[in-house]
């Protein structure tokens, strides 16, 4: 048998530029800007993050046409062979891209925006669910008997740095705050969905805690309901209720003005766990974790002090020993806890997942490395 020459054994490939589309990252067009369930915007990590996986072009629009126009002009130029919104509010133009050019389209959904109420939350619902894939940081947001064929994708959920609250809201806070004896200790607790959660700490933890902390009651749905479970008396002399909309707002001024967090439950007024977990113990103040709460977003002593399910006694101890702390020395551990959460939860995982699944959608799926040559 003979053997062929050494010059034929190997041979050099050169990739030209429709191999190197066919064989390397998606090309995506990139239009919105991504906030999570609390309105927080990452002021364009996340799409640094994307941008850093996939062939990124961003589309800078305010209007369903002019991304309609923008995404058009794009496609027709072959530069780019998929679309991502990471704002729900295009996804009018990402059904209409889809059906004029037959390029897949996918979106990213906060909690909020898969359960949103109103007629904007429906018609989002409504447009989202004409799309390819949706992506989700929470799996108990989206929901699936309504969403149709839309496929969903639950991605690690990200850690945004806290910005400076608005002034009227820290006005807000102070107001709400007025008339406390100076050295009292104040709590902040967003308002859980079970109510049970709520007596169970007026019962069970307030009454054992040193110094008599005031609970600042974040997310409220009224006054009413806060005085049938807290008591008129209660509402002066030891809770104090902020009505409204749990959002970053919010947990920035509270932040600003509490000791610390505590946290009985899923919140009623704010969708999204994973995000309002992140967003208070990125916030600078530290956080005790009890009852019913339970999410891969905490970490024990790490970013918050996690306490057993229905552990009275262990909550009251942990925040009794974290309010006994100087001043000074709760302030750092709320710092630590915030800068672990922001190195910790970064957007680079929800990016990579991003990737995987758009490379699919354009037919490019990765191969598994056991399935790779060596």
């Amino acid at each position: 048998m003979r053997r062929a020459p050494a010059s034929a054994r190997y041979c050099t490939v050169e990739l030209t530029d429709r191999d190197a589309a066919l064989f390397g990252r998606p090309r995506v067009a990139l239009i919105g800007t991504y906030r999570n369930a609390l309105g927080q915007s990452d002021d364009g990590g996340f799409a640094g993050a994307l941008a850093g996986v996939v062939a990124a072009r961003r589309v800078m629009s305010a209007t369903t046409p002019g991304a309609v126009r923008a995404l058009s002009a794009l496609l027709h130029a072959r530069e780019c062979e998929a679309v991502h919104l990471l704002d729900p509010r295009f996804a009018a133009a990402g059904r209409i891209v889809r059906r004029l050019h037959g390029v897949p389209v996918s979106v990213t959904l906060s909690a909020a925006d898969a359960a949103g109420a109103g007629i904007a939350g429906r018609l989002r619902r409504m447009f989202a669910a004409g799309l390819d894939q949706a992506f989700v940081t929470d799996a108990s947001s989206p929901d699936r008997r309504r969403k149709g064929r839309l496929a969903i994708a639950e991605v690690a959920p990200f850690a945004v740095a806290t910005a400076e609250p608005p002034q009227r809201l820290l006005d807000r806070a102070a107001s709400l705050l007025d008339g406390i004896a100076p050295g009292r200790l104040v709590i902040g607790m967003p308002w859980p969905r079970d109510d049970e959660h709520v007596r169970w700490y007026r019962d069970a933890v307030a009454p054992l805690l040193h110094g008599n902390p005031v609970c600042l009651l974040l997310g409220a749905p009224g006054r009413r309901e806060v005085r049938l479970l807290v008591g008129a008396v209660g509402m002066r002399a030891t809770f104090r209720a902020w009505t409204g909309a749990l959002d970053a707002g919010m947990v920035s001024a509270a932040a600003r003005c509490v000791d610390a967090f505590v946290v009985t439950g899923e919140a009623k007024r704010g969708a999204g766990t994973s995000d309002l977990l992140l967003a208070l113990t990125a916030s600078g103040a530290p956080v005790v974790a009890g009852g019913g709460v339970r999410s891969p977003a905490l970490a024990h002593e790490r970013n918050a002090l996690v306490v057993a399910p229905a552990d009275a006694f262990g909550l009251v101890s942990s925040l009794n020993q974290l309010l006994a702390l100087p001043a000074v020395q709760r302030h750092y551990l709320g710092q630590g806890f915030a800068s672990w959460t922001l190195s910790r939860f970064t957007p680079a995982e929800a990016a990579a997942a991003h990737a995987e699944r758009i490379a699919a959608l354009v037919g490019r799926p990765p191969i598994p490395a056991q399935w790779r040559a060596a």
